[in-house]
């Protein structure tokens, strides 16, 4: 399985998109511990205070979670890339690789949007590519293997499913109340 990860990932690894690397910067770090906090106050100030307090709930559970599992599990993060980046995101982590965080926020939140936020099911599905475009970016940057992405999209999307559930009647909007 490992393998095949390492193999998927250093396909993408190898890209070279050029001046594309300015745009994908933005899903790449939209959801990392620099940009996150602001993502959420645009989130409460767009949406409502409520909708951002399950946010900030959500992504203060996901860090609880993804941070001690990275630790336990140790899994390195790829090398330095062959190719080069305009914008080098690699060199701005150093902890070990599995779950990605990042990619379990982009999980969280777009999962929050989805339930919760302005649009009805199925219009609030426009959402959605922020996740794959945050693990393709977090992978091309060679932050992750396509492996860590998985797994942080998938605890992330879990939490915020939970929250969702529990808290859908506070926000006001999107699922009805358990």
């Amino acid at each position: 399985m490992i393998e095949l990860d390492h193999s998927i990932s250093g396909r993408v690894h190898r890209l070279r998109l050029g001046v594309l690397d300015y745009v994908l910067v933005v899903p790449g770090m939209l959801f990392g511990s620099y940009v996150m906090p602001f993502t959420i106050l645009a989130l409460g100030f767009w949406l409502g205070w409520r909708f951002g307090t399950v946010c900030t709930m959500a992504a203060v559970t996901t860090v609880a979670i993804t941070n001690p599992m990275k630790h336990w599990i140790g899994r390195d993060r790829p090398q330095p890339l062959e190719a080069q980046r305009a914008i080098k995101i690699r060199k701005l982590v150093s902890n070990p690789a599995f779950p990605s965080g990042d990619s379990a926020q982009a999980g969280a939140i777009t999962t929050l949007l989805i339930l919760l936020g302005p649009l009805p099911l199925p219009a609030s599905l426009v959402f959605l590519p922020l996740v794959p475009l945050c693990m393709f970016s977090r992978v091309y940057f060679g932050a992750h293997w396509i492996g860590d992405t998985i797994g942080g999209v998938l605890i992330g999307s879990g939490v915020a499913f939970a929250y969702a559930c529990w808290f859908s009647d506070f926000v006001g909007t999107g699922l009805p109340g358990a």
